[in-house]
C-alpha cells in the first residue's frame, strides 16, 4: 500500500457529473415512456395473441424482449460509457477496447435477463402468482449469493483474495469508478474495496475508508439497507403479478407485461429510495465519529473519492432529493451532528435487483449507464 498523494489527473474538464445525470436521466425516462406506452397500447396482449401454446413457444417474443431493451439502451451506453469519459478527461480507453468490453458485458447482462424472464414464465407457468413471485425471489437471492461472479463475468475484473480467513477481498477494475462493496444476501460475508483506492489515498485514508465499510456492515446500516432493497423488490413482483392477472402469468406476453410493470415500479424506486440511502450515509457517518475518526480524515477520504466518481463536492438540494443516493460532500454536512435512520446501499441494491423481475433499469441510471464494471456493484458510498 502506498501512502502518496492521490493519483488523480489534472486534464480532467468540470460538468461530468451533471452531464452523466443527463444521460442517465434521458436513458432513464426513454424506457420508461416506452414501458408505460406498451402496456397503454396493449403489447402483451398483442404477443399473446399470435405465440403459440407452450414455453418453448413463448421463448422467441422474450428474447426479442431482451434485444430491443438492448437496442434502445445502446446509444445511451455508448454516451456514458465512451463519449461522456473521454470528453471529460476521465477514461483514455481506445473505441476498440471499449466496444469489445462493452459487448462482453451487454451479452452477459441479456443472457441473466432473459434467464430471468425465463424463471419468471416457468414460475408463472407451474404456480400462477405465487410461482412468479417465487421464481423472482430465488433469482434475486442468486443475483446476490453470486453478486461476485456475476460482476467477474460483466466486466474486466481482477480479484486479489488475500485467502479464505480474510474478510476483504480487493478487486482491481478499469473504471475508476468501482467502489466494491459488502458480499452477503444478509448476512455481509466478506467485504471488498478497489485496488485503486491504494494509491489514490494516503495510507491512513485508505485505513478509514477500510474500517467504514467494515463499520456498515457490523453496525447493522447495511442489513436494513438490504432488507428495504429486498422487499421493495418483491413488493414490486407482487404487485406486478397482480396487475398482470393469475391467467396470463405463464404466458410470453404475461412475462413480458410483468417486466414492464416491474420497470415501472424501479422507476417509483429511483424516486423514492435515494432519501433513505443518504440517511444511511449519514447514520453511518454518526457511527464513524462516534468511533472517535477524526473529522478532517472523514472529509479529505470523500473528498478523493468523490473525485472518482462525479466529482461534484457541491450539488443543488433538489437535484440530489430526487437523483443521488449518495449525498455530495457540501449536502453531508447539514446532518454531520444528527442522529438519523436509514438504509445504507439501498437503492442501488434495488436497482441491481431489478433484474429478477425482468425490468429495464439496471444499466441505465446516471451512475452506470455505459460502464459494465459498474452493473452488478454500483458505486456506493
Amino acid at each position: 500500500m502506498t501512502s502518496g498523494p492521490p493519483c488523480l489527473s489534472s486534464n480532467r474538464s468540470p460538468g461530468y457529473g451533471r452531464a452523466r445525470l443527463w444521460v442517465g436521466i434521458s436513458a432513464v425516462g426513454t424506457l420508461v415512456t416506452l414501458a408505460a406506452a406498451a402496456l397503454a397500447a396493449g403489447l402483451p396482449t398483442w404477443v399473446d395473441a399470435r405465440v403459440g401454446p407452450g414455453l418453448r413457444a413463448a421463448l422467441m417474443p422474450l428474447a426479442i424482449y431482451v434485444a430491443a431493451h438492448a437496442a434502445v439502451q445502446l446509444p445511451f451506453d455508448f454516451l456514458g460509457g465512451y463519449f461522456l469519459p473521454m470528453w471529460y478527461g476521465r477514461s483514455r480507453l481506445g473505441i476498440r477496447t471499449f466496444l469489445g468490453r462493452f459487448f462482453r458485458g451487454a451479452v452477459v447482462y441479456g443472457i441473466l435477463l432473459f434467464t430471468s424472464l425465463g424463471s419468471l414464465l416457468v414460475g408463472g407457468h407451474v404456480g400462477g402468482v405465487w410461482g412468479v413471485i417465487a421464481a423472482g425471489s430465488i433469482f434475486s437471492c442468486l443475483l446476490l449469493w453470486c453478486r461476485l461472479a456475476f460482476a467477474k463475468t460483466l466486466a474486466h475484473l481482477c480479484v486479489d483474495d488475500p485467502g479464505v480467513r480474510s474478510t476483504v477481498v480487493f478487486v482491481s477494475s478499469d473504471d475508476e469508478g468501482f467502489t466494491g462493496g459488502v458480499l452477503g444476501v444478509l448476512t455481509p460475508r466478506r467485504f471488498m474495496l478497489p485496488v485503486l483506492w491504494q494509491s489514490s489515498l494516503t495510507a491512513d485514508q485508505f485505513a478509514y475508508a477500510r474500517r467504514r465499510r467494515e463499520i456498515a456492515g457490523s453496525s447493522g446500516i447495511w442489513r436494513r439497507g438490504r432488507v428495504v432493497a429486498i422487499v421493495f423488490t418483491l413488493a414490486g413482483m407482487g404487485l406486478s403479478a397482480v396487475a398482470v392477472g393469475p391467467d396470463r402469468v405463464g404466458t410470453a406476453g404475461g412475462t413480458i407485461e410483468f417486466g414492464l410493470w416491474f420497470t415501472l415500479w424501479s422507476f417509483f424506486g429511483l424516486l423514492t429510495l435515494p432519501t433513505l440511502n443518504r440517511r444511511g450515509v449519514a447514520e453511518l457517518d454518526a457511527y464513524v465519529r462516534s468511533a472517535s475518526v477524526p473529522d478532517t480524515l472523514v472529509a479529505a477520504t470523500a473528498r478523493t473519492l468523490d473525485a472518482h466518481q462525479d466529482d461534484e463536492p457541491i450539488r443543488p438540494a433538489l437535484v440530489e432529493a430526487i437523483f443521488h443516493p449518495i449525498p455530495s460532500i457540501q449536502n453531508r454536512k447539514g446532518v454531520a451532528n444528527r442522529r438519523v435512520l436509514g438504509a445504507w446501499d439501498a437503492a442501488r441494491t434495488a436497482v441491481y435487483l431489478g433484474l429478477s423481475g425482468g425490468g429495464l433499469l439496471g444499466r441505465a441510471v446516471h451512475c452506470n449507464c455505459g460502464r459494465p464494471a459498474l452493473w452488478a456493484f454500483l458505486p456506493v458510498d
